[in-house]
């Protein structure tokens, strides 16, 4: 602090009103009395900090368990993707890898008995935790670990058991949830956990298409190319899973948002776009998607 700073902002009225009268053999005094606040102070801190009632403390153990490190898959030698390979699933457009947090519960306003359901955003860290590392199960068991992921077949996104919830991302239509894509407006993403052995529902079934909707047809059946841009398919409502650029606040700092949105581009710019790669421009032809919802993997 500058030398003309006031007294008045350095000491209490009373510490002013007493320092004439303060000398070494004065024991008790504003002094001494701050000194014994802080020694108090002091020991509040260290008995909150040994019984673990700091609010740093607590929600440090709240997070612990969406923070474990986790283990990928290796790159596959075949490159193509797997069931069961434990991977980041990334967003094309905003970079950020799909991730579920637990502190941000959501709720149905017509169905208040259902099962848990959890916010779900495009993280930036790169990391494999346990909150953002998932992997492609067959919808219905219909295929085993192990095999490769197909275009076009139904598939659920499991995210990792270290959560200490089993839960699978869903989706249903917007209005019928609180606290979540309110700042995006468009269809909710959440993680669905589920109790007991149950069998994930309809509403967590996607299918993965490819980016080129030239190529959508003749893909169906083909494996899925590891790293390579698709697009994943909402089954219930046929809404595209989005990642965007509006920033989220969440228990982990700011991070990108996540929707069931299909974004397209105009007519105009996907007519030019098809006459300049010498493609067919008749009204017929469906609009591509655009980069938000392109979504790739990334391995060890």
């Amino acid at each position: 602090m500058s030398a003309s700073t006031p007294v008045g902002f350095l000491y209490t009225p009373q510490q002013l009103a007493g320092s004439l009268r303060f000398g070494s053999g004065v024991l008790l005094g504003n002094w001494r009395e701050d000194d014994a606040l802080d020694d108090m102070r002091m020991a509040d801190h260290i008995d909150a900090k040994e019984c673990g009632s700091l609010t740093l403390l607590k929600k440090k153990q709240k997070l612990k368990p969406q923070m474990v490190e986790q283990q990928l898959t290796p790159a596959p030698a075949d490159g193509l993707l797997h069931f069961g390979d434990a991977v980041l699933l990334q967003s094309c457009f905003n970079e950020g890898t799909l991730a579920v947090s637990l502190g941000q519960r959501l709720t149905a306003g017509d169905d208040p008995d259902a099962d848990d359901m959890y916010a779900t955003f495009a993280c930036p860290a790169t990391g494999a935790f346990s909150r953002n590392t998932i992997k492609f199960v067959s919808y219905g068991g219909s295929a085993a670990p192990g095999k490769p992921v197909l275009y076009g077949q139904k598939v659920v996104v499991e995210f990792s058991p270290d959560l200490g919830v089993r839960g699978y991302l869903s989706s249903m239509p917007t209005g019928r949830l609180q606290l979540s894509t309110q700042l995006i407006n468009k269809q909710e993403v959440f993680m669905q956990a589920m109790s007991g052995e149950a069998a994930p529902p309809f509403q967590c079934a996607f299918e993965i298409q490819t980016v080129s909707v030239d190529e959508r047809v003749i893909s169906q059946g083909t494996p899925v190319v590891a790293g390579a841009p698709f697009l994943l398919s909402h089954c219930f409502t046929n809404k595209r899973l989005a990642g965007v650029s509006v920033p989220m606040p969440t228990d982990f700092g700011t991070e990108f948002g996540v929707c069931a949105h299909t974004y397209v581009e105009t007519g105009k710019v996907n007519k030019m776009m098809r006459e300049t790669m010498g493609r067919p421009t008749h009204n017929l032809i469906t609009r591509s998607e655009t980069q938000e919802n392109a979504w790739t993997v990334l391995y060890a």
